[in-house]
């Protein structure tokens, strides 16, 4: 705001220039409840211009908040300053909600340059909302200077550069409770995200890995796992870590490998603090170079092999960078950095040079051409250890704020779930099996099957169609509908979202083994490719749920009164339509009941973000399984689901060895014939599973509601735009 003739100084006391501690009074105010002082220069002025000065004083004290503020919250890529500019807005967002939305006023005292107060009239900022919205702000400065009062105010819209949420990991683990994997395979990226100190993770039987793995807490490997650090199935141009916050302790054969060249941002396996191995401990390959970080290492057992470097720096507490190598082999294609004192015990082979802080001990077991101790390691480039991030980006939303909530910023779908409560819904999978329009209802439609632009005429048949939101409830005949009846469920313009609520404790035995397949005719989002609406299988939660508000400490959605419920299937099949049709042939369509086996060899799915030749890669998932605190959902049997579940506060078991036969590819056209349990992703507190199987990742659409879960987490900059100043 620049200066006018009016703003000239004048030979009577006091043209207000404030210091950056004065501005920060209004914003600091709630967290310190401390007064601030404002500096001035002054100068003299005539009686004439009472009312002059207190508009200067008003005004210069405002400009200052203001100007504050935008350095508070300029542009910037560093995370530290991200997270001040947050504070800053947050801060004064909460000025401006109190008292109902009337604000929160302050007196501002002045300060002369002897460090006595200055007799210059008494001034207030008061920071409230404007409207009903706490985006919309006004502050005024109001000054009385021997008895003359000026007032102005600046408008202010507070703004933030917001992002969807993004999801990574195949299977995402939100629960603080120790997990055990049997045989879990996955494609894709795996992570533990609650970052609770002391909890342990075990890989038990075969455990395979095909991507990055972040997980807050220990891991101990007491079988023979296998990660293999692929291309990125989010951006094919970047690689695959592994990360632990904690402990590594390696009891049985464990490999790491990679499908990449080593560079930097990728390729690493970082342990927040020890790792010990007393087995098999194989690291990279030849020209697939792997590099170890760790704060301590205890290396023995039968050998360690490592293609890449091995880095042991200081840590937090009692980790000291110290390393001791006594495995019966070892060898290190590579160079070994020690922050610490390093104890070599027996023979140990580091190809390229070994760089030690402290002294080293056994220096004749050592094969190495460039040994160098009591050195300063730079930490920088390569050598630089990469950041365990202090958290994943958390949930702030929860189902229930998708079931319950009124903000159609949050959710789409409240409206259709209570109406299974509200008696405006009373609509079962029966009540369609009552219209003969919808029973073994037959689809033909014209598909591109090979990706070449040649449509195909599809014709496939179901037991049953539904077009609308219903409750999914025990009261199917079993003789028309038992033994694996396909079941249509049709989405489009005209039905909007569709959810099925799954009635409580809804269980199926075997012998129904229902087919469920989603078919997405909706609109096509120009700037997404994906549809407009969806198919969401919902627990049966409730009414009574409570929406308490975002939580002042940990900024998550606070809820009560979800209804607890337990659901149990021996067998269910759920598949997009698009993916369906190509995977079983022409004859296997035309069946309305039965499983449909084993997919046909020429079918080939492409879970990568490229096209692969010869495969089908599926759009963003349209299926979403949206579960609320307390439900356990456990399949069995064969049981196959191809979409997305956000079930942060539930249990999700899917023990089984899945859909056998399924051809899968990576980017470079690789395949191998997997037995497959689920493609999407899997978000719950807890997961189990059992046997030998398969977890594809595929994103969830991006019109789903899910990709409200993080609240929009907040990406560039927090800011604000200055629409206008006021002089009352």
């Amino acid at each position: 705001m620049k200066n006018t003739p009016k703003r000239k100084q004048r030979n009577k006391p006091g043209v207000v220039l404030f210091t950056a501690v004065a501005v920060m009074l209004m914003l600091s105010i709630l967290l310190t409840a401390t007064v601030s002082f404002v500096s001035v220069n002054r100068t003299k002025t005539n009686d004439n211009y009472k009312s002059k000065q207190a508009y200067l004083t008003a005004s210069s004290t405002l400009e200052s908040f203001i100007n504050q503020i935008q350095t508070d919250t300029a542009p910037t890529n560093d995370p530290t300053a991200k997270a001040q500019q947050k504070k800053a807005i947050e801060n004064l967002k909460k000025l401006a909600s109190a008292n109902s939305g009337k604000g929160t006023t302050t007196n501002v005292s002045y300060n002369g340059g002897n460090g006595k107060s200055d007799n210059i009239g008494t001034t207030t900022i008061t920071v409230a909302q404007e409207g009903t919205s706490v985006a919309n702000i006004v502050v005024t400065c109001e000054t009385t200077y021997l008895g003359k009062t000026e007032q102005v105010a600046a408008h202010i819209s507070t703004q933030s550069v917001t992002k969807p949420a993004d999801y990574t990991n195949t299977i995402e683990l939100v629960g603080n409770g120790n997990a055990s994997y049997d045989n879990i395979n996955v494609i894709g990226d795996m992570a533990g995200i609650n970052n609770t100190t002391g909890k342990v993770y075990r890989f038990i039987n075969d455990t395979q890995i095909y991507g990055s793995y972040l997980m807050y807490g220990s891991l101990e490997v007491t079988t023979q796992p296998k990660i293999y650090l692929k291309p990125s199935l989010v951006d094919e141009t970047k690689g695959s870590t592994v990360t632990i916050s904690e402990n590594l302790t390696v009891s049985n054969k464990f490999k790491v490998w990679s499908t990449m060249a080593r560079a930097d941002g990728y390729n690493y396996i970082n342990i927040g603090q020890k790792i010990s191995t007393s087995n098999h401990f194989n690291i990279g390959d030849s020209g697939f170079e792997i590099d170890l970080f760790c704060s301590e290492a205890n290396i023995g057992g039968n050998s360690i092999t490592q293609y890449g470097n091995f880095y042991v720096y200081k840590g937090a507490g009692a980790y000291q960078g110290n390393a001791t190598f006594g495995a019966d082999s070892q060898n290190i294609y590579g160079s070994l950095y020690v922050e610490g004192d390093l104890n070599v015990t027996k023979a140990l082979n580091v190809t390229g040079s070994i760089y030690v802080t402290g002294t080293i001990t056994g220096k004749d077991n050592i094969t190495c051409p460039n040994i160098k101790e009591g050195v300063v390691l730079s930490k920088a480039g390569r050598d630089a250890r990469p950041q365990i991030p202090v958290s994943s980006d958390e949930y702030i939303y929860y189902p229930e704020d998708f079931f319950m909530s009124s903000n159609t910023d949050i959710t789409t779908i409240s409206g259709q779930y209570n109406a299974f409560y509200d008696g405006s819904n009373t609509k079962t999978f029966n009540t369609f099996a009552s219209d003969p329009s919808n029973v073994n209802y037959t689809l033909t439609e014209d598909i591109d099957l090979q990706g070449n632009n040649v449509l195909t005429p599809v014709t496939s048949k179901y037991t049953l169609r539904i077009d609308s939101s219903c409750t999914w409830a025990n009261d199917l005949n079993f003789n028309t509908y038992g033994n694996g009846p396909r079941i249509l469920i049709d989405v489009s313009d005209t039905s909007g979202d569709i959810l099925i609520k799954l009635n409580k404790d809804l269980s199926l035995g075997s012998e129904w083994s229902p087919v469920i397949v989603v078919r997405n005719r909706s609109t096509i989002d120009s700037s997404t490719g994906d549809r407009k609406y969806n198919c969401y299988f919902v627990s049966d939660s409730g009414s009574s749920i409570s929406l308490d508000g975002i939580d002042s400490v940990t900024g998550k959605s606070k809820h009560s009164g979800s209804t607890t419920t337990n659901y149990n299937f021996h067998t269910l099949r759920v598949y997009d339509y698009d993916t369906y049709v190509r995977m079983y042939s022409a004859d296997t369509l035309k069946n309305a009941k039965g499983d449909p086996g084993t997919p046909q060899s020429s079918f080939v799915l492409n879970p990568t973000s490229v096209d692969v030749a010869g495969s089908y890669r599926p759009s963003n998932s349209g299926i979403i399984f949206l579960f609320g605190e307390g439900t356990t959902f456990q399949v069995t049997n064969n049981s196959f689901i191809q979409g997305s579940f956000y079930s942060p506060e539930a249990i999700i078991n899917i023990a089984t060895q899945g859909l056998g036969g399924l051809n899968v590819t990576d980017s470079a056209g690789g395949k191998m014939t997997v037995q497959c349990c689920a493609v999407g992703v899997i978000i719950a507190n807890s997961f189990g599973n059992d046997n030998t199987a398969f977890y594809i990742y595929t994103k969830p659409s991006t019109t789903s509601v899910m990709q409200n879960a993080k609240g929009g987490k907040d990406d560039s900059a927090f800011g604000y735009t200055l629409d206008r100043y006021d002089h009352y």
